[in-house]
């Protein structure tokens, strides 16, 4: 990905012209934020304005991938091709007042402030980098449970720091008794290790080391052991925590999993740009990869899945 800003436009013309023929030599937007509007059910429309020269460049683009989803899990850096025609396409517009925008996030735009000068996209190439941190919910960071993002401690294709089970026993990990440093680091003094063979219990796919795995000593079948109880002289201690208790049922399938892509960050690069201004004429080309701007506003994006057993 080039690292370029939207700025400076390269212009050719492609017939015989004068001074007239140019209207606009730059297109100036590298201090201005990129803003998007999140209004449209099909259409994605991202905008900058320059209140200090009247004018704005937007993108709009229609695509059915979902660019703010978490992907799969596997890639933090997720990339989209698209060509812009019709009305997927850059717009450059000069007014005689700045806009707002509710300019841009209206299905209908408003007849004021009055458009007095216009370029728009016929063609081009844009590419949309999706990029951002995956997470679970297991209270662990990532960088913590695993600085590689390689560990799959049960072998459900989910890596650790995407598995919010990591044992695959179908207890959480964050209820099978971590404790944390200050830092954030394992405590491993007071990390819960029920049996006592050096494997704490949520790295352990039998806590209490009595035979049975953890994930078959759920004798109510509902995909969690940790509410299964049998012993009525220890009523406060589930089954699967209890070598006294060795029923087993034979569980085939995990728990739904839930895991989020954090610091979303979009990023849109151009390519092979033409533009005509409000005359219909072809004056402007851009060839150059250049960056149109970087979104940094989405909320953490929520991915679901149950793995293969």
């Amino acid at each position: 990905m080039k690292n370029l800003l939207f700025a400076i436009i390269t212009i050719i013309c492609f017939a015989s012209c004068d001074d007239g023929d140019i209207i606009v030599t730059s297109f100036d937007f590298e201090q201005q934020t990129l803003e998007r509007c999140s209004d449209f059910d099909t259409q994605y429309v991202f905008f900058k304005i320059n209140p200090e020269n009247n004018e704005t460049i937007a993108i709009a683009f229609t695509t059915s991938n979902d660019i703010f989803d978490a992907g799969d899990g596997e890639n933090e850096v997720r990339e989209l091709e698209l060509q812009l025609s019709g009305n997927d396409n850059i717009t450059y517009r000069r007014f005689d007042e700045s806009p707002t925008s509710d300019y841009f996030c209206n299905p209908i735009p408003p007849a004021t402030p009055i458009v007095i000068e216009e370029f728009i996209s016929t063609s081009g190439d844009i590419t949309v980098f999706t990029e951002g941190t995956y997470a679970d919910s297991d209270g662990i960071a990532s960088e913590i449970e695993d600085p590689t993002g390689l560990i799959d401690t049960d072998g459900d294709s989910l890596p650790d720091i995407i598995d919010f089970d990591d044992d695959g026993d179908n207890v959480p990990t964050g209820q099978e008794g971590v404790v944390l440093n200050d830092d954030g680091t394992i405590n491993t003094e007071l990390t819960r290790d029920t049996d006592g063979d050096g494997i704490f219990d949520y790295l352990d796919n039998d806590d209490d080391n009595d035979g049975v795995l953890t994930i078959d000593e759920d004798t109510n079948m509902d995909l969690n052991p940790a509410n299964d109880n049998s012993d009525p002289d220890n009523e406060n201690l589930d089954d699967y925590l209890n070598p006294a208790i060795t029923t087993s049922v034979n569980t085939e399938t995990y728990r739904l999993h839930t895991y989020f892509l954090n610091n979303i960050i979009i990023t849109i690069d151009t390519q092979n740009l033409d533009f005509r201004n409000q005359n219909g004429e072809e004056v402007i080309r851009d060839i150059r990869t250049v960056t149109f701007g970087t979104f940094t506003g989405a909320p953490p994006a929520t991915f679901t899945i149950t793995p293969m057993f």
